[in-house]
C-alpha cells in the first residue's frame, strides 16, 4: 500500500498494539498516532483530513466504549473511516459496530496483510457505513463492510 501522507489513529488501551501497528504502518509509509481511549482521542482536538485519515479502534475500549465512540463520531459529523479490531469472534458485537458506522471489523491477532488490505479502501475515499441501528441491508454501505475472521 502506498499511502504517503495518510494518517492512522490507533485507539487502543494496549501500548503493545500501538507499537506493533506503528511498525507495520510506518513501514508502508503511513503515519500513526496512538491514543489509549476514545476520550483521549476526542480530547486531543486532532484536526484530521478526512480524505487522508482512518481510525483503528479496539472493540472493547475502556470508558466511553467503541459503540459510544462510533455514535459520537457520527453525531459530530466526523467523516473518518473506522476499522474496529476485536479479540473475540462475537458476530453480534461485530454487527453492532458495523451498524453504528464502522467500515470493517477485524479479529485479532491482526494479520498485517489483511489490515493493509482494509486500509486501501479507506485511503481511496471509502469512508464508513451509514449508521443504521436497524437490522437491515442498509447497515453496510457501498464500501462493502466485512467482518474478517482469522483462519
Amino acid at each position: 500500500m502506498h499511502a504517503q501522507g495518510y494518517t492512522v489513529c490507533v485507539v487502543d488501551p494496549d501500548e503493545a498494539v500501538h507499537d506493533a501497528l506503528s511498525v507495520l504502518l510506518q513501514a508502508s509509509g503511513v503515519g500513526v498516532k496512538g491514543f489509549c481511549s476514545a476520550e483521549a482521542f476526542l480530547e486531543s482536538g486532532l484536526d484530521l483530513n478526512p480524505a487522508a485519515s482512518c481510525i483503528i479502534a479496539e472493540a472493547n475500549l475502556p470508558g466511553m466504549g467503541c459503540l459510544s465512540f462510533l455514535r459520537k463520531l457520527h453525531a459530530d459529523d466526523a467523516d473518518i473511516p473506522v476499522i474496529v479490531v476485536t479479540s473475540t469472534s462475537d458476530r453480534a458485537i461485530a454487527e453492532q459496530v458495523v451498524r453504528a458506522g464502522a467500515l470493517d471489523v477485524i479479529e485479532k491477532p491482526l494479520v498485517g496483510d489483511r489490515l493493509l488490505e482494509r486500509l486501501i479502501p479507506a485511503s481511496r475515499g471509502c469512508r464508513r457505513s451509514v449508521p443504521n441501528e436497524s437490522n437491515s441491508a442498509d447497515a453496510k454501505s457501498a464500501c462493502k463492510c466485512n467482518i474478517l475472521e482469522n483462519d
